[in-house]
């Protein structure tokens, strides 16, 4: 079956090896939806979105962190150097500091809520562990639905998108890493 294609440039990357694994596993992902017969893969397609959303927002805090003479824009001077010192290393922690600092506002009062339902699905690689959002089964066949599996990769194009529109790096390094091909919501 024909998946929809979303091309997004990736200008927000500040590593190249994390944009170049951006690229990679956005090429699963292709290729996880063109099998996802009867949505035996909906789980892994679930998994694989949020791996790519995690990726692409620790690269803003990575720039914030690293890139001091460049900067971020739409982060103040002031946020960037606070983001600067903390400690980001988890999802978790990456979702709250953007939070914190409003970077994800443009997306939608609850952006932040759905980040962290993602993160829960993300973290259901673990199948001993519950999902721990209230009322989702803990039938994993019935946890990863198609409407799950549709809404994950809707907002995986979402972030990316916004990403690329509102956190670009300068335009002498647009070519830095390749342009993103990810499946639309379908």
């Amino acid at each position: 079956m024909p998946i929809a294609i979303e091309t997004i440039a990736c200008n927000f990357v500040g590593q190249f090896k994390v944009g170049d694994n951006l690229g990679f596993n956005a090429e699963l992902l292709q290729k996880l939806m063109a099998a996802n017969e009867g949505g035996a893969l909906n789980k892994f397609i679930v998994l694989q979105s949020g791996a790519i959303v995690e990726a692409a927002l620790q690269q803003i805090i990575y720039r914030a962190q690293n890139h001091t003479v460049e900067g971020v824009p739409n982060i103040s001077e002031a946020d960037r150097t606070q983001i600067e010192e903390r400690t980001v290393d988890t999802f978790n922690v990456i979702i709250d500091v953007l939070k914190k600092y409003k970077v994800l506002d443009g997306l939608g009062a609850d952006i932040y809520d759905e980040l962290h339902k993602l993160r829960k699905y993300r973290n259901k690689v673990h199948i001993q562990k519950p999902i721990g959002i209230p009322n989702v089964s803990a039938d994993e066949g019935t946890a990863f639905s198609d409407e799950i599996r549709k809404w994950a990769l809707g907002l995986n194009v979402r972030v990316l998108k916004h990403l690329s529109e509102k956190f670009a790096r300068p335009k002498e390094l647009h070519g830095y890493v390749g342009a993103l091909t990810v499946p639309s919501a379908q």
